[in-house]
């Protein structure tokens, strides 16, 4: 019996839906891990760059960069915490805000690519699958 190969075809769909992304907002100078960034603050910003890279699942140090990246084109600011100075909050601009709407988008069409072909029915039962794998895993989705 062939071995089921999960985590190798979640990891090639994985890279197939970031190069898809990153063709599509290369107009919009976005990489993935900027739109992971953006879309968490989209939820709510003013954070803790601790909560910030939990939620996003990277590291403080890859963090950084990224933070650096996306205050150097004006999308966010960084914020000194009004009640601990030493802690960073961070900030969309309203640059940062006005993103949200062509990136989704983005993200809209690749779905759609993604599940061309699925009925209603199947495209259902599909993330409900996806779901209960990362349930299995010990994943808790937000």
């Amino acid at each position: 019996m062939e071995p089921k190969l999960i985590s190798f075809r979640i990891g090639r769909i994985r890279r197939a839906f970031r190069v898809e992304f990153e063709k599509r907002a290369a107009a919009l100078d976005i990489t993935k891990a900027q739109y992971h960034v953006l879309s968490r603050l989209w939820r709510g910003d003013g954070i803790l760059t601790s909560v910030l890279a939990r939620d996003v699942n990277v590291t403080g140090s890859t963090l950084t960069g990224v933070l650096d990246r996306l205050e150097s084109k004006g999308l966010i600011r960084r914020a000194a915490s009004g009640q601990d100075r030493r802690v960073v909050e961070i900030w969309l601009t309203d640059e940062g805000r006005a993103m949200r709407k062509p990136l989704i988008k983005i993200i809209d069409d690749i779905n759609d690519k993604a599940l061309n072909g699925f009925s209603q029915q199947q495209q259902k039962q599909f993330l409900k699958a996806l779901d209960k794998v990362g349930d299995n895993l010990g994943n808790n989705p937000e």
